[in-house]
């Protein structure tokens, strides 16, 4: 993958393709990049982005963010009551086979011992209906035990959501990061427009979503809040707010791993052609594809997976 420098002088050469001689100067087709991954963590709704569970809180949706934390909160709390429920129920089904089994073992001694004649029950069947006791016990018991395990690690995840009630849901911070990414989009048209060019990169196209336990914190509301008093108090204040920043989109590949938005990966962001179709053919042509199929793709990307 190509680096940020490096796509720019990528860029930059294959621009100076477009040049004739005669008119280098003034027909030079002007080319750009925009890092959309830092981009989007530089917006402005990112202040509301805490970067622990990688979640917007709730002041970043529209509507009532009191009456959001209580409805999260009251659901939050049914689920766990709901798990409880179930957990009492499992623990005790586990205690009554525990004592079904307890019984069976009890009577099946007094069987043996209380015999009217000698040998009535003899040791090889005593051991055989013990052993199918055992075994039926066991089985219930595994998978009592299994079942009780479920919902132990339900219960468990159900607390540690509520020191997030707080914030919004995954799918809702989806959506904010596709929010970002319009505005993001309609900024891109609009630049490309008034300087009039007619290609623009995205230099980030190369971004992974690969989450580690890195964790750092988000300088975005403090950035958007105190930035100018911060400057004027703090002689280094403009190394302080860019050593946070740079650390910050450092660590984008953790930041955004939420964002599904498949434009943050477009490489393409504005002009060009779609090549994909051709090269497709060309592969399939290599390989001795049918024409049939080769048809096929080729009206698949003209209707379904254009990208007009």
């Amino acid at each position: 993958m190509l680096s940020g420098k490096r796509l720019v002088i990528f860029l930059l050469a294959i621009a100076s393709l477009y040049v004739s001689s005669a008119t280098q100067a003034q027909e030079q087709v002007q080319f750009g990049y925009v890092n959309l991954a830092e981009a989007v963590l530089l917006h402005p709704f990112m202040k509301e982005f805490d970067a622990a569970p990688r979640r917007f809180r709730i002041t970043a949706l529209k509507g009532d963010a009191d009456k959001t934390r209580l409805e999260n909160t009251a659901k939050l709390k049914g689920e766990i009551e709901k798990a409880q429920t179930e957990l009492k129920k499992l623990e005790e089904e586990r205690i009554k086979e525990e004592n079904d089994y307890t019984k069976q073992l009890q009577k099946l001694i007094r069987q043996k011992n209380t015999s009217p004649k000698a040998g009535e029950i003899s040791m090889e069947k005593y051991n055989e209906e013990r052993k199918s006791i055992d075994l039926e016990f066991t089985r219930k018991l595994r998978a009592l035990r299994t079942e009780i395990k479920k919902v132990q690690n339900t219960i468990t995840k159900l607390n540690q959501n509520s020191a997030y009630v707080e914030h919004a849901s995954h799918e809702e911070t989806r959506k904010v990061f596709s929010l970002i990414l319009d505005e993001l989009y309609e900024g891109v048209d609009a630049v490309a427009k008034f300087y009039k060019i007619p290609f623009v990169f995205n230099s980030s196209f190369a971004f992974e979503r690969n989450a580690n336990q890195a964790t750092i914190t988000n300088p975005m509301p403090e950035f958007f809040k105190d930035l100018d008093y911060r400057l004027s108090e703090d002689p280094e204040g403009k190394l302080t707010v860019g050593a946070g920043i740079k650390a910050w989109l450092d660590l984008k590949n953790n930041n955004l791993v939420n964002c599904s938005d498949p434009r943050l990966t477009s490489f393409v962001l504005k002009g060009g052609v779609n090549m994909t179709p051709a090269v497709v053919d060309y592969i399939y042509q290599k390989h001795g594809i049918s024409k049939s199929h080769r048809d096929f793709i080729q009206e698949y990307f003209r209707t379904v997976g254009s990208d007009k």
